[in-house]
């Protein structure tokens, strides 16, 4: 399994990386824009570099699915990550080197039964204290069965932002659980902050791409007005909420019923 950090903007701030043990490093390339080449010239990192015209994240990771195969685990650049303390599961330590290195073969062994593995986040995660989740919302940490993806050409690129969660549904209602892993949380400094898409997401365009979304995927999904503490700097912007169980028990339904009338041509 190769990993890969997509980045830009954030040549000298990269949390993601410098919170990986060498051995996963030795694994991992961080996928940068043309136009970033020149900072990244001395940097002791292995890099993949996009075509000129990727400049957004949704088509960096449709240009991953198009140009990689097998088991792949994308990253976002800007996370640090915790382990589930056993003596009070709803409390975390500081992720280790080893504890890292647990959680990336966790992911990997987990992609050879669903092609979608994810990793808790942290914002509430202390009340998932069962070893992992199915079907549920997968951020920042996704691993990838590729080959299954193309199968069904899932894309990544039909929205400018949220292009994960329209990702995630599309898999469901496919007929594909995903899993997301609860023995390790990963957190960030903010969405939105410098760097990344914030240097293209606007609130327009986080309104444009909930409503298509709920367009793309009825009745799974309703867009709603959201404020946070943390997010967006605690300003009011348009979200969705997502009935991603709902979802799930659509597209085996649907995956049933077809394999029915196959067995009934047979």
């Amino acid at each position: 399994m190769e990993i890969l950090i997509p980045t830009y903007g954030r040549r000298w701030n990269q949390s993601t990386w410098e919170s990986l043990p060498q051995s996963v490093k030795d694994i991992t390339s961080l996928v940068i824009q043309k136009r970033e080449l020149p900072v990244w010239e001395d940097a002791n990192v292995r890099t993949r570099v996009l075509p000129d015209h990727i400049q957004t994240v949704g088509p960096t990771r449709q240009w991953i699915i198009d140009n990689y195969s097998g088991r792949v685990l994308i990253m976002d650049d800007d996370l640090v990550f915790a382990t589930r303390r056993k003596d009070d599961p709803s409390k975390f330590t500081p992720s280790s080197h080893s504890d890292i290195e647990d959680m990336i073969a966790s992911v990997e062994s987990a992609l050879y039964t669903y092609p979608v593995v994810g990793v808790c986040p942290r914002e509430g995660g202390n009340r998932k204290t069962a070893p992992f989740d199915v079907n549920t919302r997968i951020i920042r940490v996704t691993g990838l069965n590729l080959d299954i993806l193309k199968e069904h050409d899932v894309r990544y690129d039909r929205l400018p932002v949220m292009e994960d969660f329209d990702m995630l549904l599309q898999m469901l209602e496919l007929g594909y659980d995903n899993m997301c892993l609860n023995s390790w949380v990963h957190n960030q400094g903010g969405s939105n902050t410098a760097g990344g898409c914030s240097t293209y997401r606007t609130d327009e365009l986080q309104k444009q791409s909930a409503e298509k979304l709920h367009e793309l995927h009825k009745p799974f999904v309703k867009v709603v007005k959201k404020k946070t503490k943390t997010a967006w700097g605690g300003k009011e912007r348009t979200d969705v909420i997502i009935q991603w169980k709902k979802a799930g028990k659509f597209g085996r339904a649907n995956l049933l019923d077809q394999r029915k009338v196959q067995s009934q041509a047979s």
